[in-house]
């Protein structure tokens, strides 16, 4: 609006000089309406604190990460302690069953080999004779003689066959001799 085409100041209506009503001037000075700037006022800064090294999240993620992998690597070896389920034979027990050789052992729930360790040293092996968790050598095949010895060790062990008991102790099997048998 121009100034000629605005009532005369006489004509005006002022608000908030009426009696009772609170007064939008300050000191007199007459506010002008509209936008000065910004309407959100002007935050100072904070300064920054400098986090200590034991606070920053990466270090905090990393040292949690770091307990989590520990008790995981602790319950596996406790787990895997308790739950030991390489072969082992135990219980080996030796029969004459109508002269065949009867062998038994504790079930170890995996492949077990059978050898046939003769007076002279011979090596004989008779894995294909084990069925389960006993093995039948019969008489009339001539595997075994007097001072012949059987031992039953698990299949995976690649070691030299021994009748040492620490030897084999620390193979997981076990040996039975046909000299026992009469005894």
């Amino acid at each position: 609006m121009s100034d000629d085409l605005r009532p005369p100041v006489a004509a005006r209506t002022v608000i908030g000089t009426a009696a009772g009503q609170p007064r939008l001037d300050t000191a007199g000075a007459v506010r002008p309406l509209g936008t000065t700037g910004s309407v959100l006022p002007e935050l100072a800064e904070a300064p920054q604190a400098e986090r200590k090294w034991w606070r920053h999240p990466a270090f905090i993620v990393s040292i949690g990460l770091t307990v989590l992998a520990l008790l995981g690597l602790a319950a596996w070896l406790v787990i895997s302690a308790l739950t030991d389920d390489s072969v082992r034979v135990t219980g080996l027990d030796i029969a004459d069953d109508g002269g065949n050789v009867h062998l038994t052992w504790g079930d170890p729930h995996g492949d077990v080999a059978l050898y046939a360790v003769h007076g002279d040293g011979e090596i004989v092996d008779l894995t294909q004779l084990v069925h389960g968790h006993e093995a039948w050598v019969p008489a009339a095949t001539a595997l075994y003689e007097s001072d012949t010895c059987f031992v039953v060790r698990p299949a995976s062990t690649t070691a030299d066959v021994s009748l040492d008991a620490a030897t084999l102790g620390s193979q997981r099997g076990q040996s039975a001799c046909v000299a026992d048998l009469g005894a």
